[in-house]
């Protein structure tokens, strides 16, 4: 299946999406930015399509079987996602210990409900309307959730006519627990409904200057624990 990138039009929307942080003079107050209704009322559409926030939100972890191809993963695997934020811990060169960094995964995009919800209620994101726009020659709905006074899109979200997700731009990571999505363009369709809530069994990551990374879900299961989140390096983890 070939799955095009944002159309022209996407970028020269992008291009119009202001800056903000503007100081009407030294002694003013720091303009903040709000999200854009328009835009909110789209993604919440989409947390209604996924399930609903009542739904999404009791999961607390997850465990896949999938199928991998690509160039950090082949093969079939089993892997789990939670929570859980504690990233482990490594030595410093002077024997003393810090948090690892968080575990950057090819799975996190099959919990686009859970990121929706968390980043809808996150303050640090702003929801901006972007426009209409086309992936794979299909009308999609996009939208950008900025961060900081400049108004960055750290993610660019296309929605389908039924609210779904269906092309995410990972310009900065999302976060379940102690994990992270991988940068850059990701495909996420092939919708199933499991305790309630869809996920998409068909997810493609597209790498920077390698081939993509196709992961086929074969089945999920969530659950109300936590457990701690381990490095899984078959199944394509990285650092």
């Amino acid at each position: 299946m070939r799955f095009e990138r944002l159309s022209v039009t996407l970028c020269v929307l992008l291009l119009a999406i202001p800056a903000w942080g503007k100081q009407a003079s030294q002694s003013a107050a720091t303009f903040q930015p709000a999200s854009d209704p328009q835009a909110v009322a789209v993604v919440q559409a989409a947390i209604t399509a996924l399930g609903g926030a009542t739904a999404i939100s009791q999961a607390q972890s997850w465990t896949f079987e999938a199928q991998m191809q690509g160039p950090h993963a082949n093969g079939n695997v089993d892997y789990v996602i939670s929570t859980d934020t504690d990233t482990e811990k490594i030595m410093r060169p002077d024997g003393s210990m810090k948090p690892a960094r968080p575990i950057h995964s090819h799975f996190v995009p099959a919990l686009v409900g859970a990121i929706l919800l968390r980043e809808s209620q996150d303050p640090e994101f702003i929801t901006q309307y972007v426009g209409a726009s086309t992936v794979d020659s299909k009308p999609v709905t996009v939208v950008a959730l900025t961060i900081g006074r400049s108004g960055f899109p750290a993610q660019i979200w296309a929605f389908d006519g039924g609210n779904l997700p269906v092309q995410i731009d990972f310009r900065l990571p999302a976060e379940i627990g102690a994990r992270q999505s991988v940068y850059g363009l990701v495909s996420v369709s092939d919708y199933q409904t499991v305790s309630g809530v869809l996920y998409p069994y068909r997810i493609v990551s597209f790498l920077k200057g390698k081939a993509p990374e196709n992961i086929t879900l074969q089945s999920v299961n969530a659950s109300t624990a936590a457990p701690v989140n381990e490095y899984n390096g078959v199944a394509g983890d990285l650092r």
